[in-house]
């Protein structure tokens, strides 16, 4: 991250030098900062030599960010000592704002570097959110002040809330005091749909790690909050954290369903979407929930599972197939779903395209256009469920029709990745919206 976007993105405004120096440090910018100056250097070694600190703080300098490296550094004078001494961040003097897009990037930075085991970083990510958040509301803001400059033992009550039944061996306190001081930086308690969608990102994003299940993209938040607020009672079952859950943002009667673990994640959705229902694994052998007006399912992917004599689950689809047979968790999970969705009710599952395309899947998928009006079908670049593969899925936008009609139209939208990083999106965003809107559908 560049120094001067993270100034930026701390409400502070920056203003850029040409052949300013000190000795032979180069100067790029300065800013005022509690009414004091700042400068942005960029020393060839990524630190600053202390014979340079002194410099600067000889030229009235109160506050240093240095580029170099992964990670930023950062000097500020105290109050009660001579001269520039390393910190973790710029100390928070005013109620911040929430992080751009550049600063969760650089958290993820931090957050990398500061767990040792991958398998960590999501609780890591989803503790460090909720106790920020939960600080917040308690106006205990200043508790995270320590993490500026202090040492891991003056903090040892913030990184044990971080930590939470982490072992010591898991995480680096030093790199996890570093993160709480950017953060301290900046408000996280979401004030809109919007900001709550992007806290869930980041944690999706944040591990990085490849063959991950991963939930759906940002830019597909509205999509799904949209979906949300024409629905009073809702569902959400899912292998993975993502926009999905923006459909919550407008219910109060939300379920969720964690299939496949997401545990460690738990005490951040809890706190974001606080008015849902959370539910351990066993969706599939879980007792008839009451009908939903939407449901979203995204299932887990690449598994199989045999079809028993006494299970709960029925669909004449299976009529006459052998008990031992095995079919994909897709089909049972789908069966599943369009029976909990109340008539003209709407769903939206996400599949990998082999099972929408697959000559071996014919049969279930004429035996779904039996069962559901298929309102839009929306393909997602290569790997964006499934990071590190070339597996493609794709949404389906569906209507549990009372009587499905004998011929419509279904919408279709193939979505590139360089689609994401443009002004595409929004009006792709708007056409899929309006496939499930209730005029458009009655």
């Amino acid at each position: 991250m560049k120094a001067q976007e993270y100034i930026k993105a701390r409400g502070i405004e920056v203003t850029l030098l040409d052949n300013a120096s000190v000795g032979r440090l180069s100067i790029d910018a300065e800013f005022k900062y509690a009414g004091k100056r700042g400068v942005v250097v960029s020393p060839k070694r990524g630190s600053v030599s202390d014979r340079y600190l002194s410099l600067l703080s000889n030229e009235g300098v109160s506050f240093v960010v240095a580029e170099g490296g992964s990670t930023l550094s950062f000097y500020e004078a105290p109050p009660k000592a001579g001269g520039l001494h390393p910190v973790r961040a710029l100390r928070p003097v005013k109620a911040g704002l929430f992080p751009s897009q550049d600063v969760f990037e650089y958290l993820s930075t931090l957050l990398r570097q500061s767990v040792k085991k991958r398998e960590a970083i999501d609780a890591v990510a989803s503790n460090l959110l909720a106790a920020r958040i939960a600080d917040e509301e308690a106006g205990k803001e200043d508790a995270w002040a320590c993490s500026i400059s202090g040492t891991v033992d003056e903090c040892s009550d913030l990184i044990s809330s971080i930590k939470g039944k982490l072992k010591d061996a898991d995480i680096n306190s030093e790199g996890v005091l570093k993160l709480c001081a950017v953060l301290a930086g900046f408000r996280l308690k979401p004030a809109t749909p919007e900001e709550s969608a992007q806290l869930t990102d980041w944690v999706a994003r944040a591990s990085d790690d490849k063959k991950c299940i991963h939930g759906l993209p940002l830019a597909l938040s509205p999509v799904f909050q949209s979906m949300g607020e024409n629905a009073n009672s809702i569902s959400l079952v899912t292998s993975a954290v993502g926009a999905q859950f923006s459909i919550l943002s407008g219910s109060g009667n939300g379920e969720v369903v964690l299939e496949n673990g997401n545990q460690e994640l738990l005490s951040l959705l809890q706190v974001l979407y606080p008015k849902a229902s959370f539910i351990d694994d066993g969706y599939l052998e879980s007792k008839p929930a009451k009908k939903k007006d939407a449901v979203v399912l995204i299932p887990p992917f690449g598994r199989s599972i045999q079809l028993k004599k006494d299970a709960a689950l029925t669909s004449p689809f299976f009529k006459g197939n052998p008990a031992s047979k095995k079919y994909p968790a897709e089909y049972f999970y789908l069966i599943k779903v369009i029976d909990q969705c109340k008539p003209d009710g709407l769903i939206a599952v996400v599949l990998p395209e082999g099972i929408l395309s697959g000559a071996s899947h014919k049969a279930f998928r004429d035996w779904l256009l039996d069962s559901v009006q298929v309102l839009g079908i929306v393909s997602l670049p290569t790997g964006f469920c499934f990071s590190g593969t070339g597996i493609r899925c794709s949404i389906l936008f569906m209507k549990k029709a009372k009587q499905i009609p004998a011929d419509y139209s279904i919408s279709m939208t193939e979505l590139q990745q360089e689609d994401f990083d443009s002004d595409v999106i929004a009006a792709t965003i708007e056409t899929i919206k309006a496939a499930f809107n209730p005029e458009d559908r009655a």
